[in-house]
């Protein structure tokens, strides 16, 4: 029997060989993610691109173009588009090629690939201002929309209203952080080292107008990278003082206060993340995520031990049912 994915394959490459320029290509596969998108390699006349193939009533492709056009305009390497069509969910990107921070970082210029990530995040607050205007708002809805993935998955049994006044202390604190262009998944396996050895940024389709040491966070507490807390405390404060250097006024804070917003937002993001990890594995048959959890948990214990503000949320988790 053919599967779906399979009569989607057939479907791209009629469309590769009917109405695009790069008839009589190969194709290969790339990679896939956590959602329902994967990648194809594409090689046409002796150049590489990347093929995306994102189900559109899945995952619609219309946010990754518009806010693709948006960051390049401000000089962020992002993909180029080469061909599109966005009622089939297919399109032709340019090839950043497969060095991944995840292992380019293992390298001897680690500081510096952080150092030009972070310098990244800089640019998106500076550059991409009007982000209020242009995309959706990470408001006290959304984070508890993501924050019910770890109830569903991780503490069933558990009723609305109890989970919701445990975490209610968590959502209001990040909701009061500033806001600015976020990323919302800037990590290692989402940046790329170029060969102009620049910073290539994949998967910005789901950015929003949110808090703004979010991507930071995402960066330094990894799921998939171990990173020492005194370094990450060190480079927090780097960050805060580059905020300002920018004439980011939003940054003026106590540096107390500051690492408070890293841990809140990064707490928000890894109950969200466990839950997603859990789901793939027990839903979709991804068990490869769940490897990552202990490193998490890690993440989530290190907040809810310095933070009494979350006692409730600390007793709740406790209480979670994780698999390890």
């Amino acid at each position: 029997m053919i599967s779906v994915v399979d009569n989607r394959k057939a479907l791209l490459a009629d469309w590769l060989q009917e109405k695009t320029p790069f008839q009589g290509g190969s194709l290969s596969i790339a990679s896939a993610d956590a959602s329902f998108r994967r990648y194809f390699r594409l090689v046409h006349q002796d150049q590489s691109y990347i093929v995306m193939d994102a189900p559109p009533d899945l995952e619609p492709s219309l946010p990754f173009v518009q806010i693709g056009r948006w960051m390049k305009q401000s000089a962020i390497q992002v993909p180029e588009i080469f061909a599109q069509d966005l009622q089939l969910g297919f399109l032709v990107l340019s090839d950043f090629g497969d060095l991944h921070y995840q292992d380019a970082i293992k390298g001897p210029n680690r500081e510096s690939l952080y150092q030009s990530a972070i310098a990244e995040i800089i640019k998106f607050q500076k550059s991409l201002t009007d982000s209020e205007e242009k995309l959706p708002l990470f408001d006290q809805e959304w984070q508890k929309k993501e924050l019910d993935i770890f109830r569903e998955w991780c503490l069933p049994g558990v009723p609305d209203s109890e989970y919701l006044h445990c975490t209610q202390t968590l959502i209001e604190q990040v909701d009061q952080i500033p806001k600015a262009f976020m990323h919302r998944d800037f990590h290692c396996r989402n940046l790329l080292l170029c060969p102009n050895e620049q910073v290539g940024i994949i998967d910005f389709q789901g950015a929003m107008h949110g808090p703004i040491t979010y991507d930071l966070v995402s960066l330094l507490r990894d799921c998939y990278v171990d990173n020492d807390e005194n370094w990450i405390m060190q480079t927090t404060l780097q960050f805060q003082d580059s905020l300002l250097s920018s004439n980011l006024e939003y940054a003026r804070v106590e540096t107390d206060e500051f690492i408070r917003w890293l841990d809140f937002t990064g707490l928000q993001r890894h109950l969200k993340c466990i839950g997603i990890f859990h789901r793939l594995h027990i839903r979709d048959q991804k068990p490869d995520y769940m490897k990552e959890v202990p490193r998490v948990i890690k993440y989530i214990n290190t907040v809810l031990d310095r933070n009494p503000l979350l006692q409730d949320l600390k007793e709740l988790f406790n209480r979670a049912k994780i698999l390890t």
